[in-house]
């Protein structure tokens, strides 16, 4: 057995024998955060920014749009798959993510924590109405200024989009409950997150205090890689297939009851 099959038999190990394994996979599974456009420090902290939408909300939702449909185009790949199989199988119980383009849902996975929330969707803070990425070139085109607005019957407040705006903080209810479920894990997975943004650059602490292992997957290194029981070092997507598998495999071999 060579030293790729050892890292991945060790993480499938790991799980099977875990009853409340919590996997937290980051802005993109599959390579590093810095190849999201949501995550970088330029030109999305200048117009795709919380102040943008305050100041500049013409210039914000010209410069959101188009990134915003980009991401909303992404199609689940076979790791988001890997994934939701293994939770329908029950190695898997929760996922923490960071990503925005609410993949891992569309693969099939159940009680996803969106932290950033998602890019796909806009609300309106008055009155708490919801639309779809779909229906903002109609609300836009509908305002002189080109900021879209509630078309609730005697709202009109302008909308914002659903997820997180860098300059503002988290989802409240959604960190909240991603440290509820890394307090309970008995096996902490990160596939993919940097670890680098607070409060999530946190998490693994929460495991690690209860001694619980800790697994890390990914091309950058983590200030948690020293604790982790298993460090593989190259983007998550082909591990988290061939751990599946494995797992699968041995589903297969178990003899019938």
């Amino acid at each position: 057995m060579d030293d790729v099959e050892r890292d991945r038999t060790a993480i499938a190990d790991a799980i099977e024998k875990s009853r409340n394994c919590i996997v937290l996979t980051g802005l993109r599974l599959g390579g590093s955060d810095e190849g999201d456009i949501s995550h970088q420090r330029g030109e999305w902290v200048r117009k795709g920014g919380l102040e943008n939408l305050l100041t500049r909300p013409a210039e914000f939702w010209e410069y959101y749009e188009p990134v915003a449909n980009v991401i909303a185009k992404r199609e689940p790949h076979p790791a988001h798959f890997a994934l939701a199989e293994m939770q329908r199988a029950g190695h898997v119980q929760s996922l923490i993510t960071q990503a925005v383009d609410r993949l891992h849902a569309r693969a099939g996975s159940e009680d996803v924590i969106e932290v950033h929330g998602n890019v796909i969707s806009l609300r309106c803070d008055r009155c708490g109405e919801r639309y779809g990425l779909g229906e903002l070139p109609g609300l836009r085109s509908a305002a002189e200024d080109g900021v879209p607005r509630c078309t609730t019957d005697g709202c009109g407040f302008p909308l914002r989009p659903a997820g997180t705006l860098w300059g503002e903080p988290l989802i409240a209810n959604a960190v909240e409950r991603a440290w509820q479920l890394a307090g309970e894990a008995d096996l902490f997975v990160v596939l993919d997150s940097e670890l680098r943004t607070v409060p999530i650059s946190l998490l693994p602490s929460v495991p690690l205090t209860r001694e619980t292992p800790l697994v890390i997957v990914g091309e950058v290194p983590t200030q948690y890689d020293r604790y982790a029981e298993v460090v593989i070092r190259e983007p998550a997507a082909g591990v988290v297939v061939d751990v599946a598998q494995i797992l699968a495999a041995r589903a297969e071999d178990e003899p019938a009851t």
